[in-house]
């Protein structure tokens, strides 16, 4: 996935600094894991990382235009991670990264940023990439779990990989996994992700207050199975039977991730649905297709929505096309390596991290749009430089 901004500060690093486990911490499984980690749900740092978690949304939903919103559940607990500290003389920690592969632009971004912020903190990363496929990925998670390394970061390409992940983290590897999501019992220590349901809450909701709560819409999302195209389909879906009894789901379509393969479905769409009031995307890559079928056949492009590409933007811009993005930054994997290298350092960690980002709409593309950059940067890019020039982004 193409799958930057500001992150929720909850290292040593960050803005909300984590002392020791609290005293009312107590043995309990920690969501996601499986393992009976001891995990904090209760003390008033767990309070405040829920609170925290919860203040994405509110931002996200008021950034275009809708007041109020907070997610259902943000069961995000404190993870003690003492068992985990451990120190390596004469070198720095060997973190395992099990990678999507530089399949485009948002992995290999995401990946680069992994390894830039490695450099930084003085890591070694022992790397393999699943070059898109979740049957490789297991395969990987089995080679670098061989390895002994310190901690894993993977980047699911689907739940295939958990009985992997739960035996690394049955062997005293912390893992975190990133970018993505395991289903329950996986053992990892942490998720650092953008919060799916936050997505599909944000894109769903805006189209239903855009059509008011009325017409036929269809519904494209990436690559089938892929957390990252499957969580936000299903938050959206959910919305709109439960909320919207008046807007009707005529077509649900993966594009892959493909501007080409978007734009040939959105031809057909068209042909099939020209009434169609709106367009629910996963994605600005998708939006580029559908943008370009709408312009060639002459109409009008219908409201859309999903994260950020600097091509959409660029192609857009100055255009008449109304949509709501919000962003799915690559180089959050740069936390996920924070958050595996606190867990090294015997530091309490959040059980879910909720990727903070930009959000908004057509009416700031000037402020977002990057026509001095490459295509494939995804914007807003908190990347330095001197790494967006090496990577020919800009």
């Amino acid at each position: 996935m193409h799958f930057t901004r500001r992150f929720l500060a909850v290292t040593a690093a960050g803005a909300l600094t984590l002392g020791a486990a609290t005293a009312c911490s107590t043995e309990r499984e920690s969501p996601g894991t499986g393992l009976g980690a001891a995990a904090d749900c209760d003390g008033p740092q767990a309070q405040a990382l829920r609170r925290q978690y919860a203040d994405t949304w509110r931002k996200a939903g008021e950034a275009i235009g809708l007041q109020g919103l907070s997610p259902r559940r943000s069961q995000v607990c404190e993870i003690d991670t003492a068992r985990f500290a451990k120190k390596r003389p004469g070198g720095g920690y060997r973190i395992a990264f099990a990678a999507q592969g530089p399949t485009n632009a948002w992995a290999l971004t995401n990946e680069e940023a992994f390894k830039y912020r490695a450099r930084q903190r003085g890591a070694k990363v022992l790397y393999a990439s699943a070059n898109g496929d979740v049957n490789r990925q297991v395969d990987n998670v089995q080679q670098l779990v061989a390895q002994r390394p310190d901690a894993l970061v993977v980047v699911p390409m689907g739940d295939a990989i958990t009985g992997q992940v739960r035996a690394a983290a049955g062997q005293g590897i912390p893992v975190v996994v990133c970018a993505g999501r395991l289903g329950e019992g996986s053992g990892a220590v942490s998720t650092v992700t953008r919060d799916y349901e936050l997505q599909g809450t944000l894109w769903a909701e805006w189209i239903a207050r855009r059509i008011g709560g009325q017409g036929k819409i269809a519904m494209l999302s990436g690559i089938a199975g892929v957390p990252t195209a499957e969580l936000p389909k299903a938050q959206a879906e959910k919305i709109f039977a439960t909320k919207y009894p008046g807007i009707q789901v005529v077509a649900k379509q993966n594009t892959d991730w493909s501007a080409t393969k978007s734009k040939t479905v959105a031809a057909q769409l068209l042909a099939r649905h020209p009434d169609l009031k709106a367009i629910w995307s996963d994605s600005a890559i998708t939006d580029l297709g559908v943008y370009e079928a709408y312009s060639q056949a002459g109409r009008p492009v219908p409201p859309v929505t999903g994260d950020v590409t600097n091509a959409f933007l660029k192609a857009v811009r100055g255009e008449n096309v109304p949509f709501a993005l919000s962003a799915f930054p690559p180089e959050q994997s740069m936390r996920c390596l924070d958050v595996a290298l606190d867990a090294l350092a015997g530091r309490p960690v959040p059980s879910q991290v909720n990727v903070d980002s930009a959000v908004f709409t057509d009416r700031r593309i000037d402020q977002y749009a990057r026509p001095e950059c490459s295509d494939d940067l995804a914007v807003p890019s908190a990347l330095p430089a001197d790494l967006l020039k090496r990577l020919k982004l800009c």
